[in-house]
């Protein structure tokens, strides 16, 4: 009797730890918000109403690095407005069968430091560097530097998946 007790007592024991475990994660996940889904067209009119904001966006995108493989422009309607992409040091190099697809990029769009927006590009050679080389600057990074909007943002990629 008293081994079936003691038993029951083992069995009725891994039930509730096991249970009060599932429990503790899905609470940890219930305060987690997914990324607000942002319209290209919304991003450009209002773009400090998503800075610091964890967002997803549809873009095509018109460049991925051939350097370091962390970056990507990706445009809306508008084929002259680029919003940069990079992807973080523990996030693997974006694919460049990505170039001319439509993706849905989420991350955290930010808006970094005067001395950064000048070198947010700095995966590249610099001009100097390019001249010295005999190279071009990128063209995609000679469009955004001359573009009036989303030119000093940058979204911290977290994940894309290809619409199509």
């Amino acid at each position: 009797m008293i081994k079936k007790l003691f038993s029951f007592s083992v069995i009725a024991f891994l039930l509730i730890s096991c249970g009060t475990g599932g429990n503790r994660e899905v609470s940890q996940n219930n305060g987690e918000q997914g990324p607000v889904k942002v319209e290209f067209a919304s991003l450009i009119d209002n773009p400090s109403e998503y800075v610091g904001k964890n967002i997803s966006v549809e873009g095509k995108v018109v460049h991925v690095c051939m350097h370091s493989g962390k970056k990507l422009f990706i445009t809306g309607d508008n084929p002259d407005i680029r919003l940069y992409i990079q992807a973080g040091e523990e996030m693997p190099k974006f694919p460049t069968e990505l170039l001319g697809s439509i993706v849905k990029v989420e991350g955290k769009l930010t808006q970094p430091a005067a001395a950064s927006v000048e070198t947010h590009h700095g995966d590249h050679a610099s001009s100097a560097e390019h001249a010295e080389a005999g190279t071009d600057v990128c063209e995609t990074e000679k469009a955004l530097a001359s573009q009036t909007a989303l030119a000093d943002l940058m979204m911290v990629y977290s994940k894309h998946t290809v619409i199509k």
